[in-house]
């Protein structure tokens, strides 16, 4: 009976620390899966498929969901399917940011989707609204310990955006380096 106790008492109190291990390898994994998806939309599919499978996803998870979907409304030429992939888009970072407000990765990549959107489609609202987020909270950046290629991404779209004036992409590079 005290070793059942015992184990039970241990897998009790270790069982988060694993699950939040797994969870940061799996983000790990999607951050790096996405990187590669913008280098090269083929890689969108599979990446897609995993989010899918995804039971309940957080917030981190749907924006990077969202911002797939995005990508999936580039190649193609059929305007009903790019307009299905912008609506989830939509969607999702909605749901994402209703979750979580002031998680600065969120709110980047909903920003460099909606930056790369035609602006005449009405999906480009929240650009100063992210900037302003991010800009007012980017010393944050650094504790999200964000993996080497995710934040060259950030510094190089902050450089080739023109969203950003030069101090804030000085600002920017400060904080991520």
């Amino acid at each position: 009976m005290k070793k059942v106790s015992l184990r039970l008492t241990l897998l009790i109190w270790f069982c988060p620390f694993i699950f939040a291990c797994g969870q940061a390898l799996e983000l790990d994994e999607i951050r790096h899966n996405f990187y590669m998806t913008t280098l090269d939309y083929k890689h969108a599919f599979p990446l897609i498929e995993k989010l899918d499978s995804i039971q309940k996803p957080n917030a981190i998870q749907l924006a990077y969901k969202a911002a797939t979907e995005a990508i999936l409304a580039k190649p193609g030429w059929n305007v009903f399917k790019k307009m299905h992939h912008l609506k989830r888009s939509r969607k999702y970072f909605s749901m994402a940011v209703n979750q979580d407000m002031k998680d600065l990765e969120i709110r980047f990549l909903r920003l460099a989707v909606e930056h790369h959107i035609p602006k005449y489609l009405g999906y480009s609202k929240n650009i100063q609204i992210d900037k302003s987020v991010i800009m007012d909270n980017i010393d944050l950046f650094k504790m999200k310990d964000l993996p080497q290629e995710i934040t060259n991404y950030i510094i190089t779209f902050s450089i080739q955006s023109g969203i950003y004036t030069k101090e804030e992409v000085d600002h920017v590079r400060h904080a991520l380096e």
